[in-house]
């Protein structure tokens, strides 16, 4: 099958071997549209950390061979192909599937199983949800990266009135924005430097929309709270030396949820956060259930997930995708599609 190839460091059109053949409780079946995600940008750049990360962690469902061919895409649609009750529909999932002992193996970072750059995977039928015949599968496309803010609000269960401080409006950080908005939390101040995310951020309903270079999130929240009640802070940018920079100037007894992924080491003093009684959770798992909920937010029209598509490549314009995606002022979210 044709697929957009990761071979030593670039992202090349190639034919490649097709998906495994489906085991029990298993479909294949053919990508519509993928999205580009941050971490993949990561693995691609970092990949020595994203693999020393993998293992230092026991997690194997993100180790794959670096030397080997890899086709990466976990935020999919799909139609499936094998026969059964899901042959035919148009699907979005979670992206996992068991390998042959059991382990469960993250599509589009395998080189058993590959993602949706190519055009066809292998899915576990557990995780997988029907898309609604009225939404298009390059926004369906969206649920993945939509539902981890959403999910990591809801890990939060932030009370009604209580604030909250959104760094970075990429799509997690926008799905985190429209979730506490949905919940009631207010005021929601979101930093982000790219003026384009800052007006997508204002469109999913912060109260309040800021450059960092210009402001300083936390003393945005102190004007816009009045309370003296500590927020939590969602920390969405992944980007190096954001956590130390929020322990010192986050007011005290603060939560924050550190949900973007800084893939290289970082250096934070901890003793200021100690002192400042901040709690930290380092996020990962949310409840499955909001992966089918933020579909369904989707396809009610409460989340205008296509307002984050800002460009859309065929598997020969993925590695200049990449490119473009390190200057966050040009894209949001970018779409691979066959």
């Amino acid at each position: 099958m044709r697929a957009a190839v990761l071979r030593a460091g670039h992202f090349v059109e190639d034919e490649v071997p097709e998906p495994p053949s489906p085991g029990p409780g298993q479909v294949v079946a053919q990508t519509l549209a993928t999205g580009v995600c941050g971490s993949d940008l990561s693995a691609a750049r970092h990949t020595e950390d994203f693999l020393a990360a993998s293992r230092d962690s026991g997690t194997g469902s993100f180790l794959f061979d670096p030397d080997a061919d890899l086709v990466m895409g976990h935020e999919l649609c799909a139609r499936v192909l094998s026969p059964g009750e899901w042959q035919g529909k148009v699907v979005v999932g979670l992206p996992w599937a068991l390998d042959a002992t059991g382990t469960l193996r993250t599509i589009g970072y395998s080189t058993v199983f590959p993602g949706g750059f190519g055009e066809r995977v292998t899915l576990q039928e557990a995780a997988l949800v029907e898309v609604p015949g009225h939404v298009p599968p390059r926004v369906a496309a969206l649920t993945e990266p939509l539902a981890v803010g959403f999910g990591n609000v809801a890990r939060a269960a932030q009370d009604p009135g209580t604030g909250a401080v959104v760094i970075g409006a990429g799509p997690i950080g926008l799905g985190a924005t429209a979730a506490l908005v949905e919940r009631g939390v207010a005021p929601v101040v979101v930093s982000e430097p790219s003026p384009r995310r800052r007006e997508l951020a204002a469109r999913f309903g912060a109260h309040t929309v800021l450059d960092p270079a210009v402001r300083d999130p936390f003393d945005a929240w102190r004007e816009a709270s009045g309370s003296g009640r500590s927020p939590t802070v969602y920390e969405c940018s992944g980007r190096p030396g954001m956590l130390n920079t929020i322990l010192h100037r986050a007011p005290r007894s603060t939560r924050v949820m550190l949900i973007g992924a800084c893939m290289t080491e970082d250096v934070f003093r901890p003793v200021v956060g100690i002192y400042k009684d901040i709690t930290v959770t380092m996020c990962m798992a949310y409840p499955p259930e909001e992966f089918a909920r933020t579909l369904d937010r989707i396809a009610d029209g409460r989340v205008d997930a296509a307002a984050l598509i800002t460009g859309e490549v065929g598997f020969g314009d993925v590695d200049a995708a990449m490119a473009a995606l390190a200057h966050p002022d040009d894209h949001v979210k970018v779409l691979v599609r066959p």
